[in-house]
């Protein structure tokens, strides 16, 4: 199998108008909306039933170990077929299994047997939808408006973000776990249709017959190998996301059982991070015209560390949502420039596996972070061992990354 050089750049097939772009931003918008339903609902839900700070962020570690075990056989998929169709069914899939759970919730069926399942099912169909909709994205704007997309994008994450939580926090405490797993079931089925309305082939690709699955991870695996930008962005993704999940999965716990604050607190909190997000994916773009893409990656990095240690040193709750906010923005930098750098470097036919195996490195340490978060806070009742493992980690691997190959390289890759 010929193997891709990362410099190759075929050109995009299909290019659609701003019409389809505004669909596939609106699928996306209404997916991840429903998303901070069940995001909230799920452990808020196996805390009151349980009362277990572990229990609690096992649900986080179940959204990422099937990622890892069958992301790559989605982004296999996804360079395949037609993905406008994949996206479509997975969010169709999704809604169903929301909704399966939602109407045993109003049975009032409250059983850990049937929440870890659905968190795990849920959590194998993340990946086809991440591979198909980053797919489609380069075919329906042109390549020199592509860090712009990004950003919209990730502005989109921000306002879901910040919306999301103060919606989910005040969803389910008013409606409850049934009502919420309503709502996200709904929002996967509108997103649905939106792909559903989008032109019918964003992309036509070649079937080849003697094409296996091993093999096209091995293609996809040696171009992300090649190319240095991408590996080592992803690396240090891996370091970030580490410490990132470790306090995030832990949240909760920490506010509600441990401080003792109301789900509405918990709402404003995250929000925050969303409201960085927004923020810091609208500022992106301009700086992107002025530094190489590898320095603003390091300096978030640090910088979401930095800001992450600082949570040991505060109690109120609006100065942790003021500190989250600083990681919100930090975190979008960093995700608006590797998303762009990858758009920019990857041919279409690859971009599906490249996507999938480089979040693959990205997650591959996120489903013990949790575990590892819940386990110190269980055991110390107090919430400064799991900042500071999780601050070390990300400056550690943003420090790191000043002395590998990563920095140099990207220096060459400038973004328009």
């Amino acid at each position: 199998m010929t193997q891709a050089s990362p410099e190759t750049r075929e050109p995009r097939q299909q290019l659609h108008g701003p019409r389809d772009y505004r669909l596939l931003l609106t699928a996306f918008t209404v997916s991840i909306a429903g998303d901070w339903l069940y995001k909230l609902a799920l452990p808020l839900l196996i805390l009151r039933l349980t009362g277990s700070a572990l229990q609690t962020a096992l649900v986080y570690s179940l959204e990422y170990v099937p990622y890892l075990i069958f992301a790559p056989f989605a982004g296999v998929v996804t360079d395949r077929y037609d993905r406008r169709l994949l996206m479509a069914r997975a969010d169709s899939l999704a809604a169903c299994v929301v909704g399966a759970l939602a109407i045993l919730a109003w049975l009032h069926q409250y059983h850990l047997w049937v929440i870890y399942p659905a968190a795990f099912a849920l959590s194998m169909i993340t990946p086809l939808y991440q591979a198909t909709f980053l797919g489609m994205l380069p075919n329906t704007v042109p390549r020199e408006r592509l860090s712009w997309a990004n950003s919209r994008l990730q502005a989109a994450q921000g306002t879901l973000d910040l919306a999301g939580p103060l919606l989910g926090a005040g969803a389910t405490a008013v409606l409850g776990a049934p009502g919420a797993l309503t709502l996200d079931s709904v929002s996967f089925a509108l997103s649905a249709l939106a792909v559903a309305l989008m032109s019918r082939s964003l992309v036509r690709r070649d079937r080849r017959e003697d094409a296996t699955v091993l093999g096209d991870l091995k293609e996809a695996a040696q171009f992300i190998g090649a190319s240095r930008p991408l590996f080592w962005g992803a690396v240090v993704a891996a370091g970030s996301s580490l410490g990132l999940a470790m306090v995030e999965a832990n949240m909760i716990t920490y506010l509600v059982h441990i401080r003792h604050q109301p789900v509405e607190a918990v709402g404003v909190v995250f929000a925050a991070l969303g409201l960085g997000s927004l923020l810091g994916a609208l500022l992106v773009p301009k700086i992107l015209k002025r530094f190489n893409p590898a320095s603003i990656i390091i300096s978030c990095v640090i910088t979401g560390g930095s800001a992450t240690a600082l949570l040991a040193a505060v109690r109120p709750f609006p100065a942790i949502a003021a500190i989250w906010l600083l990681v919100g923005a930090s975190t979008a930098g960093f995700i608006v420039t590797f998303y762009t750098l990858r758009h920019q470097i990857v041919p279409e036919h690859l971009l599906g596996r490249v996507v999938i195996l480089t979040r693959v490195i990205a997650y591959m340490m996120v489903p013990i972070a949790p575990i590892i978060g819940g386990v110190l806070l269980s055991a110390t009742n107090e919430f400064w061992p799991v900042i500071a493992v999780s601050s070390s980690a990300q400056i550690g691997v943003g420090l790191i990354a000043l002395l590998t190959p990563f920095r140099k390289a990207t220096a060459a890759v400038r973004i328009s």
